[in-house]
């Protein structure tokens, strides 16, 4: 290749890994695609994306696992289940789950990479199906231990959804010399004024050298054009010059863009062949580059275009939604028997998991249904398949197109509450909470209520909460209990929850809403005993995307609860159900779990990481809940680093000047440890007035957590003969968060030992350090150890962690082991290969000086 050596030598050197290869068109990313795996001493995959199979879900998938179809039934019986019914081979497929068909995808290319070395490329990633996409995206993030390398090409700069981060190979036009070196080894170069003018055109571009090259006299003039719109220009004419039974062939072949073309003879395409348009072999004609297939498809009149999209449909009964895509293709007027065709394909593409591809499908058949009322229903049901797919601006547009379309009054509501769900993530809560109360008033509906009431609980402000709480006072009977519990565990502020906490327990069963209203409400141990119930169910394929509230909820519980490697865990699931599901507040939710776990165990770096993006938002989200979990993480992370100041500057901005919560109920969390910031400052005082501010407004009884809580802020803030009853008082209460009851200890400590009351202090103070180790807290447990060396106690008075040494990762991969589960089994689990996870536990053996597995039980620390 001219001017590729570095190139190639780079792409060759990956044996494992991903690259991607970015470029513009023309400037030979295929090639060298085709190079690479000319030369690859490995097992090759190969994918190319069609853009005619954009909206083809897994078509790209179905690509990649054909040629190792037997690899498929070893893989553990759901995973094999999930892939073979992507791609449709599966007779009893899983349910759609876009993690599981994922975690297919990794499995079976481990699987594959046990006989030797494994080559995957990816060509034209800009047209691949973003479901098969995705799940080639969280195969390629867990590629670490594997002998699988990764080539993906893509037009442009920037990378496809999902490959963020990724090493790029950016192609750059090819230089002066290696452009004049590349004409001269054409067939026919051009000389004088029109080879300068090839040159000057092509800039470098590979193809535009070649194409360019063939119209010097016709199309290599100066006017001011992009170079795709010249190409396309000189394809066109190349192909208008081709013989007709040529050009009728090429037509097929660009329609069908596939290598199954009915009733094609190679010899109908030589012509094509000979002009460089298509390369034809034993699995079919392939175009040159995907210019001349849009070229050759924009080139003939309409009526020839439906005319070939008829015969292929024709030829494709066998593929349902192959066929109905065709059929709609050529249709011009609507057409209620293609559109029917097309609504049943929907029902089949959402089986194998193509919510997006599905809603597509619904789209165009409303647009081909002659009657009003079929179009409004076959948009509302795209709407609600787009919404699956998390895709809010065109829920918008499809709900709005609805509204417009029906006055069917049931279609208009749900419609309405479609478009209630869009402006909560397209960001317009103002209008998101005063569509679905309108839709919970006149249903009346309880579950746009309840989601009505999750937005009063993200924006925090006392006009949403009165809203919804309005609008429940008005609900009529019967009651849904947990909508209820759930309306007034968001919008009520502490001082209410007694009768609310009294019917949760009343009612109490695993469910999502109730664990969730069980965590706000500050009944953390049921909320995590619900959570897990609620997860056991919602993780089963098929329902894994209605998951992220679950899972939300609960890793915020188990940290709560002291369940720290726990919160870790449902974290990193979160996440990846996030990026597999596109639910951003559930990353960055999950993002600052594992940030406040960090924090408090001095992981300083990391922590930073996970909240920059967070706090630069914190001033201008509307969401509170967000905004003040963030400042108090990000208090309690300069806390630990010793930067009181830092700490107070966060943790003050949880109130107003005038002890107004930023929130109603997550900044009260923090008021104990803004005392603890105050009591270090060299000037106090005005910290002091904020925090009897902000205790001034906390009136009735706002249950044990923040007694507790106000109990300890009294005592830090307290005269030194005073302080002491309040943190006995603050122990006093029942407790299910050891954190802040260790904190609380340590405080206690410390007053006991100031006032000599060592024999007093000490055990005390040996609690709170049991405490600081079995979290792993070292900046916490570092300050109990020097609380206790100043009562005269030497050493360590807690066992250290078995487990400290390990990563999170490997942590929870060796208790998984220690319980029992196989390698297969954890990396089912954990959408991990079982090749991960057996190079995280030979790593982990060492550091825990053991010999191997069935060593690990007794090291498993039990945190509930």
């Amino acid at each position: 290749m001219i001017g590729r050596d570095t190139e190639l030598a780079q792409l060759r050197a990956l044996v494992s890994g991903v690259r991607l290869l970015l470029g513009d068109p023309g400037l030979g990313k295929t090639t060298l695609l085709d190079e690479v795996v000319r030369t690859a001493r490995a097992r090759v995959l190969r994918v190319t994306g069609r853009e005619s199979e954009r909206d083809l879900d897994f078509a790209g998938l179905d690509q990649l696992v054909r040629p190792v179809l037997d690899r498929v039934p070893r893989l553990p019986d759901r995973q094999a289940r999930a892939l073979l019914g992507a791609v449709g081979l599966a007779t009893d497929p899983e349910p759609p789950d876009a993690l599981l068909t994922g975690l297919a995808v990794l499995t079976l290319l481990s699987a594959v990479a046990e006989a030797g070395p494994v080559l995957v490329t990816v060509d034209d990633a800009q047209w691949l199906d973003a479901p098969s996409l995705g799940a080639l995206a969280f195969a390629a993030r867990r590629l670490d231990a594997e002998p699988v390398a990764l080539l993906l090409a893509a037009r442009g700069v920037t990378a496809p959804a999902g490959f963020d981060g990724f090493p790029e190979l950016r192609l750059r036009p090819l230089g002066v010399p290696e452009a004049a070196q590349l004409l001269d080894t054409l067939p026919r170069p051009p000389h004088g004024p029109a080879r300068e003018r090839v040159l000057s055109q092509a800039a470098g571009n590979p193809l535009g050298l070649i194409e360019l090259s063939k119209a010097t006299g016709r199309y290599a003039d100066t006017e001011p054009l992009p170079l795709t719109d010249r190409l396309t220009a000189v394809m066109t004419a190349q192909f208008g010059a081709l013989p007709a039974p040529t050009r009728a062939a090429l037509l097929l072949v660009a329609v069908a863009d596939s290598a199954r073309v009915p009733g094609l003879e190679a010899a109908a395409l030589a012509p094509a062949e000979h002009a460089g348009l298509v390369r034809v072999d034993q699995t079919g004609p392939r175009f040159t580059h995907p210019l001349v297939r849009s070229a050759i498809y924009h080139a003939v009149p309409y009526a020839e275009r439906a005319a070939a999209h008829r015969r292929i449909a024709a030829a494709l009964h066998d593929q349902p939604d192959r066929h109905s895509w065709h059929l709609a293709a050529a249709a011009l007027e609507p057409d209620e028997q293609v559109a029917a065709q097309l609504e049943q394909t929907a029902t089949q593409a959402q089986r194998r998991g193509g919510a997006a591809a599905a809603a597509r499908v619904l789209e165009r058949a409303a647009a081909l249904s002659p009657a009003e009322a079929d179009q409004a229903r076959r948009l509302l049901a795209a709407a609600g398949l787009a919404q699956t797919a998390g895709q809010a601006d065109w829920v918008r547009e499809l709900a709005t197109r609805v509204l417009a379309l029906t006055t069917d009054p049931r279609l208009l509501l749900a419609a309405r509450q479609r478009l209630g769900w869009s402006l909560v993530w397209s960001g317009d809560h103002a209008a998101a909470l005063t569509t679905l109360l309108g839709v919970a008033a006149e249903a009346p509906s309880w579950a746009a209520l309840g989601f009505a009431a999750t937005i009063a609980h993200r924006t925090g402000t006392r006009r949403d909460r009165d809203a919804v709480l309005d609008t429940l006072a008005r609900m009529p009977e019967p009651v849904d209990e947990e909508q209820q519990v759930w309306v007034r565990a968001c919008a009520e502020t502490p001082a209410g929850r007694a009768a609310t906490v009294g019917d949760l327990h009343r009612i109490a069963a695993g469910t999502t809403i109730l664990g969730s209203a069980a965590w706000l409400l500050d009944e953390t141990d049921l909320a995590v005993r619900l959570l897990r119930d609620a997860l056991a169910r919602l993780r089963a394929p098929g329902l894994r995307g209605g998951s992220g509230g679950a899972m939300n909820a609960l890793q915020w519980s188990c940290f709560d609860s002291g369940r720290w490697d726990e919160a870790l865990a449902v974290s990193r699931e979160a996440r990846d159900l996030a990026a597999a599901y596109r639910m951003e507040p559930v990353a960055a939710s999950a993002d600052l779990c594992a940030a406040a776990v960090h924090a408090l165990r001095g992981n300083d770096e990391v922590a930073a990481s996970l909240l920059a993006g967070m706090l630069a938002a914190a001033d201008t989200t509307e969401y509170r809940a967000a905004a003040a979990q963030a400042r108090h993480v990000a208090g309690l992370s300069a806390f630990a680093r010793g930067d009181f100041p830092a700490a107070y500057a966060q943790l003050r901005r949880l109130f107003g000047d005038d002890g107004e919560p930023l929130h109603h109920r997550v900044s009260y969390l923090g008021i104990a440890d803004l005392a603890a910031a105050v009591a270090r400052l060299e000037s106090p005082e005005p910290g002091r007035h904020l925090v009897e501010r902000v205790l001034a407004g906390l009136t009735g009884d706002c249950g044990p957590r923040l007694r507790h809580l106000v109990c300890r802020t009294r005592g830090l803030l307290a005269d030194p003969e005073a302080a002491g009853g309040h943190f006995e008082q603050a122990l006093a209460e029942p407790g299910q968060w050891p954190f802040e009851r260790a904190q609380t200890l340590l405080d206690h400590g410390e007053w006991l030992r100031r006032r000599r009351r060592i024999n007093d202090a000490k055990p005390v103070l040996v609690e709170a350090l049991e405490t600081f180790h079995r979290l792993r807290s070292a900046p916490w447990a570092r300050r109990a150890e020097a609380e206790l060396r100043a009562c005269g106690v030497q050493g360590s008075a807690a066992a250290p962690d078995a487990l400290a040494a390990l990563t999170a990762q490997q942590r929870e991969i060796v208790i998984l082991a220690g319980r029992g589960l196989t390698n297969a089994e954890i990396a089912d689990h954990l959408f991990l290969s079982p090749r991960t996870v057996a190079s995280h536990l030979y790593r982990s053996y060492p550091k825990l000086g053991v010999a191997g597995r069935h060593q690990l039980r007794d090291l498993i620390p039990d945190e509930g």
